[in-house]
Protein backbone atom coordinates (compact mmCIF):
# COMPACT_ATOMS: atom_id res chain seq x y z
CA UNK A 1 0.00 0.00 0.00
CA UNK A 2 1.41 3.40 -0.89
CA UNK A 3 0.34 6.81 0.36
CA UNK A 4 -0.16 9.63 -2.16
CA UNK A 5 -0.09 12.97 -0.38
CA UNK A 6 -2.77 15.29 -1.71
CA UNK A 7 -2.38 18.55 0.20
CA UNK A 8 -1.78 19.59 3.74
CA UNK A 9 -3.99 21.09 6.38
CA UNK A 10 -3.01 23.27 9.30
CA UNK A 11 -4.76 23.16 12.68
CA UNK A 12 -3.95 25.20 15.74
CA UNK A 13 -2.64 22.28 17.73
CA UNK A 14 -1.57 24.53 20.62
CA UNK A 15 -5.13 24.25 21.90
CA UNK A 16 -4.60 20.51 22.27
CA UNK A 17 -0.96 20.49 23.39
CA UNK A 18 0.40 23.81 24.70
CA UNK A 19 4.01 22.67 24.34
CA UNK A 20 3.71 22.22 20.56
CA UNK A 21 4.18 25.07 18.06
CA UNK A 22 1.23 27.41 17.58
CA UNK A 23 0.35 25.74 14.29
CA UNK A 24 1.27 22.34 12.98
CA UNK A 25 1.05 21.19 9.39
CA UNK A 26 0.26 17.67 8.35
CA UNK A 27 -0.79 15.95 5.15
CA UNK A 28 -4.01 14.16 4.53
CA UNK A 29 -3.70 11.56 1.86
CA UNK A 30 -5.30 9.69 -0.94
CA UNK A 31 -4.69 6.01 -0.31
CA UNK A 32 -3.21 4.11 -3.24
CA UNK A 33 -3.78 0.39 -3.68
CA UNK A 34 -2.51 -1.50 -6.74
CA UNK A 35 -1.86 1.67 -8.72
CA UNK A 36 -5.31 3.06 -7.87
CA UNK A 37 -5.85 6.10 -5.67
CA UNK A 38 -8.84 6.16 -3.33
CA UNK A 39 -10.13 9.45 -1.89
CA UNK A 40 -10.06 9.62 1.89
CA UNK A 41 -13.77 10.43 1.84
CA UNK A 42 -14.48 7.14 0.08
CA UNK A 43 -12.46 5.20 2.64
CA UNK A 44 -14.31 6.83 5.55
CA UNK A 45 -17.64 6.29 3.80
CA UNK A 46 -16.87 2.57 3.60
CA UNK A 47 -15.72 2.49 7.23
CA UNK A 48 -18.89 4.27 8.32
CA UNK A 49 -21.07 1.95 6.27
CA UNK A 50 -19.32 -1.11 7.67
CA UNK A 51 -19.69 0.13 11.25
CA UNK A 52 -23.35 0.87 10.57
CA UNK A 53 -23.95 -2.68 9.36
CA UNK A 54 -22.14 -4.09 12.40
CA UNK A 55 -24.27 -1.97 14.73
CA UNK A 56 -27.42 -3.20 12.95
CA UNK A 57 -26.78 -6.76 14.16
CA UNK A 58 -27.40 -6.01 17.87
CA UNK A 59 -30.03 -3.29 17.27
CA UNK A 60 -32.09 -5.67 15.10
CA UNK A 61 -32.58 -7.93 18.11
CA UNK A 62 -34.87 -5.29 19.65
CA UNK A 63 -37.70 -6.36 17.33
CA UNK A 64 -36.47 -9.89 16.56
CA UNK A 65 -35.49 -8.84 13.06
CA UNK A 66 -33.21 -11.34 11.34
CA UNK A 67 -29.68 -10.29 10.45
CA UNK A 68 -30.38 -11.03 6.78
CA UNK A 69 -33.42 -8.75 6.71
CA UNK A 70 -31.47 -6.01 8.49
CA UNK A 71 -28.60 -6.29 5.99
CA UNK A 72 -30.84 -6.25 2.92
CA UNK A 73 -32.86 -3.36 4.33
CA UNK A 74 -29.58 -1.48 4.74
CA UNK A 75 -28.48 -2.41 1.22
CA UNK A 76 -31.72 -1.07 -0.28
CA UNK A 77 -31.28 2.05 1.84
CA UNK A 78 -27.72 2.59 0.64
CA UNK A 79 -28.69 2.23 -3.02
CA UNK A 80 -31.58 4.65 -2.56
CA UNK A 81 -29.40 6.97 -0.48
CA UNK A 82 -26.60 7.26 -3.03
CA UNK A 83 -29.13 7.83 -5.80
CA UNK A 84 -31.00 10.48 -3.83
CA UNK A 85 -27.83 12.27 -2.74
CA UNK A 86 -26.60 12.54 -6.32
CA UNK A 87 -29.98 13.61 -7.72
CA UNK A 88 -30.43 16.42 -5.19
CA UNK A 89 -26.87 17.59 -5.83
CA UNK A 90 -27.54 17.70 -9.58
CA UNK A 91 -30.81 19.56 -9.00
CA UNK A 92 -29.23 22.21 -6.78
CA UNK A 93 -25.94 22.61 -8.67
CA UNK A 94 -27.35 22.17 -12.19
CA UNK A 95 -26.39 25.68 -13.43
CA UNK A 96 -22.73 25.16 -12.43
CA UNK A 97 -22.67 21.65 -13.89
CA UNK A 98 -24.00 22.99 -17.20
CA UNK A 99 -21.52 25.88 -17.14
CA UNK A 100 -18.56 23.52 -16.59
CA UNK A 101 -19.48 20.22 -18.30
CA UNK A 102 -15.82 19.23 -18.57
CA UNK A 103 -15.58 18.88 -14.78
CA UNK A 104 -19.16 17.77 -14.07
CA UNK A 105 -18.49 14.03 -14.23
CA UNK A 106 -15.35 14.34 -12.09
CA UNK A 107 -17.26 16.28 -9.43
CA UNK A 108 -20.06 13.72 -9.44
CA UNK A 109 -17.61 10.83 -9.22
CA UNK A 110 -15.38 12.26 -6.47
CA UNK A 111 -18.05 14.00 -4.39
CA UNK A 112 -21.18 15.78 -5.46
CA UNK A 113 -23.66 14.48 -2.93
CA UNK A 114 -26.14 16.13 -0.55
CA UNK A 115 -27.00 14.31 2.63
CA UNK A 116 -30.70 15.16 2.77
CA UNK A 117 -31.14 13.81 -0.74
CA UNK A 118 -29.47 10.65 0.51
CA UNK A 119 -31.73 10.54 3.57
CA UNK A 120 -34.87 10.83 1.48
CA UNK A 121 -33.60 8.27 -1.05
CA UNK A 122 -32.51 5.93 1.74
CA UNK A 123 -35.93 6.11 3.40
CA UNK A 124 -37.63 5.29 0.11
CA UNK A 125 -35.18 2.46 -0.64
CA UNK A 126 -35.62 0.88 2.78
CA UNK A 127 -39.39 1.35 2.66
CA UNK A 128 -39.47 -0.40 -0.71
CA UNK A 129 -37.76 -3.44 0.81
CA UNK A 130 -40.28 -3.66 3.65
CA UNK A 131 -43.18 -3.39 1.21
CA UNK A 132 -41.86 -6.08 -1.11
CA UNK A 133 -41.43 -8.56 1.77
CA UNK A 134 -44.39 -7.37 3.89
CA UNK A 135 -42.33 -6.23 6.88
CA UNK A 136 -43.00 -3.55 9.50
CA UNK A 137 -41.27 -0.44 8.11
CA UNK A 138 -41.50 1.55 11.36
CA UNK A 139 -39.55 -1.07 13.33
CA UNK A 140 -36.93 -1.27 10.60
CA UNK A 141 -36.48 2.51 10.66
CA UNK A 142 -35.99 2.34 14.43
CA UNK A 143 -33.12 -0.11 14.16
CA UNK A 144 -31.64 1.79 11.21
CA UNK A 145 -31.35 5.33 12.61
CA UNK A 146 -28.56 4.61 15.14
CA UNK A 147 -26.62 2.94 12.32
CA UNK A 148 -27.29 5.89 10.04
CA UNK A 149 -26.09 8.41 12.63
CA UNK A 150 -22.88 6.39 13.09
CA UNK A 151 -22.25 6.24 9.34
CA UNK A 152 -22.94 9.98 9.08
CA UNK A 153 -20.36 10.68 11.77
CA UNK A 154 -17.64 8.98 9.75
CA UNK A 155 -18.91 10.63 6.58
CA UNK A 156 -18.49 14.10 8.10
CA UNK A 157 -14.89 13.27 8.95
CA UNK A 158 -14.54 12.38 5.27
CA UNK A 159 -15.97 15.80 4.38
CA UNK A 160 -13.34 17.39 6.61
CA UNK A 161 -10.53 15.60 4.77
CA UNK A 162 -12.17 16.25 1.41
CA UNK A 163 -12.45 19.99 2.10
CA UNK A 164 -16.18 20.20 1.41
CA UNK A 165 -18.92 21.44 3.76
CA UNK A 166 -16.42 23.89 5.25
CA UNK A 167 -17.22 26.49 7.87
CA UNK A 168 -17.40 30.27 8.10
CA UNK A 169 -14.28 32.40 8.67
CA UNK A 170 -13.27 31.90 12.28
CA UNK A 171 -10.08 32.42 14.28
CA UNK A 172 -11.06 30.91 17.63
CA UNK A 173 -10.07 27.57 19.18
CA UNK A 174 -9.68 24.66 16.72
CA UNK A 175 -9.85 26.94 13.66
CA UNK A 176 -8.97 25.05 10.47
CA UNK A 177 -6.54 26.47 7.88
CA UNK A 178 -6.52 25.12 4.33
CA UNK A 179 -3.58 25.74 1.96
CA UNK A 180 -3.54 27.66 -1.29
CA UNK A 181 -5.11 25.62 -4.08
CA UNK A 182 -7.55 23.78 -1.87
CA UNK A 183 -11.29 23.92 -2.55
CA UNK A 184 -12.09 25.90 0.64
CA UNK A 185 -10.81 29.47 1.13
CA UNK A 186 -7.12 29.60 2.03
CA UNK A 187 -5.22 32.02 4.20
CA UNK A 188 -8.04 32.34 6.72
CA UNK A 189 -9.18 30.27 9.69
CA UNK A 190 -12.45 28.39 9.21
CA UNK A 191 -14.93 27.01 11.72
CA UNK A 192 -14.63 23.17 11.87
CA UNK A 193 -18.28 22.62 10.91
CA UNK A 194 -17.67 19.08 9.67
CA UNK A 195 -15.97 17.91 12.87
CA UNK A 196 -18.57 19.64 15.03
CA UNK A 197 -21.34 17.72 13.29
CA UNK A 198 -19.35 14.49 13.42
CA UNK A 199 -18.89 14.82 17.19
CA UNK A 200 -22.60 15.46 17.63
CA UNK A 201 -23.48 12.41 15.55
CA UNK A 202 -21.24 10.07 17.55
CA UNK A 203 -23.01 11.23 20.71
CA UNK A 204 -26.40 10.95 19.02
CA UNK A 205 -25.61 7.35 18.02
CA UNK A 206 -25.11 6.41 21.66
CA UNK A 207 -28.29 8.23 22.71
CA UNK A 208 -30.35 6.51 20.01
CA UNK A 209 -29.11 3.06 21.04
CA UNK A 210 -30.16 3.80 24.62
CA UNK A 211 -33.58 5.09 23.50
CA UNK A 212 -34.08 2.04 21.29
CA UNK A 213 -33.25 -0.38 24.08
CA UNK A 214 -35.47 1.31 26.66
CA UNK A 215 -38.42 2.34 24.49
CA UNK A 216 -41.52 0.20 24.10
CA UNK A 217 -42.96 2.45 21.39
CA UNK A 218 -42.08 1.66 17.76
CA UNK A 219 -41.19 4.87 15.94
CA UNK A 220 -39.93 6.77 19.00
CA UNK A 221 -36.27 6.21 18.14
CA UNK A 222 -36.90 7.35 14.58
CA UNK A 223 -38.65 10.48 15.83
CA UNK A 224 -35.78 11.30 18.20
CA UNK A 225 -33.26 10.96 15.37
CA UNK A 226 -35.22 13.16 12.99
CA UNK A 227 -35.79 15.91 15.56
CA UNK A 228 -32.26 15.93 17.01
CA UNK A 229 -30.44 15.74 13.68
CA UNK A 230 -32.79 18.25 12.08
CA UNK A 231 -32.32 20.84 14.85
CA UNK A 232 -28.55 20.42 14.90
CA UNK A 233 -28.29 20.64 11.11
CA UNK A 234 -30.47 23.77 11.03
CA UNK A 235 -28.17 25.47 13.57
CA UNK A 236 -24.92 24.18 12.07
CA UNK A 237 -25.87 25.62 8.69
CA UNK A 238 -25.30 29.10 10.14
CA UNK A 239 -21.65 28.11 10.68
CA UNK A 240 -21.09 26.81 7.16
CA UNK A 241 -19.84 28.89 4.26
CA UNK A 242 -19.72 26.49 1.31
CA UNK A 243 -22.13 27.12 -1.59
CA UNK A 244 -25.19 24.87 -1.14
CA UNK A 245 -28.25 26.64 -2.52
CA UNK A 246 -30.97 28.71 -0.91
CA UNK A 247 -34.73 28.73 -0.54
CA UNK A 248 -35.68 32.24 0.46
CA UNK A 249 -33.64 33.30 3.49
CA UNK A 250 -32.78 29.72 4.40
CA UNK A 251 -30.25 27.35 2.91
CA UNK A 252 -31.72 24.35 1.12
CA UNK A 253 -30.66 22.11 4.01
CA UNK A 254 -32.25 24.41 6.60
CA UNK A 255 -35.53 24.32 4.70
CA UNK A 256 -35.42 20.52 4.53
CA UNK A 257 -34.42 20.41 8.21
CA UNK A 258 -37.70 22.06 9.15
CA UNK A 259 -39.57 19.33 7.27
CA UNK A 260 -37.44 16.65 8.94
CA UNK A 261 -38.14 18.11 12.41
CA UNK A 262 -41.87 18.23 11.69
CA UNK A 263 -41.79 14.61 10.53
CA UNK A 264 -39.95 13.65 13.71
CA UNK A 265 -42.62 15.33 15.83
CA UNK A 266 -45.27 13.32 13.96
CA UNK A 267 -43.39 10.13 14.85
CA UNK A 268 -43.30 11.18 18.51
CA UNK A 269 -47.09 11.58 18.58
CA UNK A 270 -47.47 8.34 16.60
CA UNK A 271 -49.20 9.76 13.52
CA UNK A 272 -47.12 7.82 10.91
CA UNK A 273 -47.35 4.66 13.01
CA UNK A 274 -51.15 4.89 13.16
CA UNK A 275 -51.47 5.55 9.43
CA UNK A 276 -49.06 2.72 8.64
CA UNK A 277 -50.98 0.21 10.77
CA UNK A 278 -54.19 1.17 8.94
CA UNK A 279 -52.34 0.66 5.66
CA UNK A 280 -51.23 -2.82 6.74
CA UNK A 281 -54.78 -3.77 7.70
CA UNK A 282 -56.15 -2.57 4.37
Amino acid sequence: MRIVYFFYLRIKWSYFYPYLPHERSFMYPLIGIFQCTIPTFGVLFLIGTGCGFLLAIPTAKKYDITTMDAMFFGLFGIIGGITGAKLLYILIDLPNLIASPETALIRLATGGAIFYGGLIGGILGGFLYTQVYHLDAVKFFDIAVPCLALAQAFGRIGCFFNGCCYGIPYDGPYAVHYPIGAYPPSGVGLFPAQLTESSFLFILTLVLVIVLNKSQTPGLTTGCYLIASGIFRFINEFFRSDPRGNIGMLSTSQFISLIIIALGLLFIIKVPQTLYQKHLKD
